[in-house]
């Protein structure tokens, strides 16, 4: 059975995000928010399908405090662009997508790495697992996930310029997946860019519900 886009389900993905990014999430008002202690300790402020009067005064708050970054995930998201153009703000990564996979279909086989020279390794910290991908000792590619309660959730998946379009993002997905499968568990969450959307539907992960990112 395949995921669907809720609350709860969103505050699933933002636990496990937290974890492997060493934040911790909290209940502010009208909001999740995070500490981005990695980020200049800005606040990153989050709505699911907030009303277009929340949404507002939310991103009034946001023009007003240039430490505040607000991250939106709605199925409205050209009305709710359009509501907040006359705040003059700066809308970023309006193609983003939460997505989620059924984690019983994933390949539970470890991968192999596209060609010699190539290394990885596996390690663990704070409820977070991490691959990390070599090539003749230069570090290329890295992903991470961390597991709450039946979900997986999956978080910077990257890979050096250079060393695109060579397969590493599978590799490290599939690394990963093998990893979080011994956890037993059903479903796959991330959040991801436009570009990365197509790389996640080849390897069979479904779109539920857009999300964008405004600042001051």
């Amino acid at each position: 059975m395949g995921a669907e886009a809720s609350s709860q389900l969103f505050s699933t993905w933002l636990a496990g995000w937290s974890a492997c990014r060493g934040y911790q999430p909290r209940v502010d008002g009208s909001t999740m928010s995070v500490l981005l202690t990695d980020h200049d300790n800005k606040t990153g402020h989050f709505l699911y399908e907030p009303s277009t009067e929340v949404f507002l005064q939310v991103a009034e708050d946001t023009k007003a405090d240039p430490t505040r970054v607000l991250t939106v995930v709605t199925s409205r998201l050209q009305e709710l662009i359009s509501a907040v153009d006359p705040l003059g703000m700066r809308i970023t990564d309006r193609r983003q997508s939460l997505m989620s996979a059924d984690m019983q279909d994933q390949d539970v086989e470890d991968p192999r790495l596209p060609d010699d020279g190539y290394s990885f390794e596996r390690h663990s910290d704070a409820g977070c697992r991490r691959v990390s991908v070599a090539y003749e000792g230069q570090h290329v590619a890295h992903g991470s996930a961390a597991v709450v309660g039946d979900y997986a959730v999956f978080d910077r998946i990257v890979t050096a310029d250079e060393f695109r379009r060579r397969g590493l993002a599978t590799f490290v997905m599939r690394a990963l997946i093998s990893g979080v499968l011994e956890d037993d568990v059903s479903t796959g969450l991330l959040i991801t860019s436009a570009e990365g959307r197509a790389l996640y539907e080849f390897l069979g992960w479904k779109h539920l519900t857009d999300v964008f990112v405004i600042r001051g």
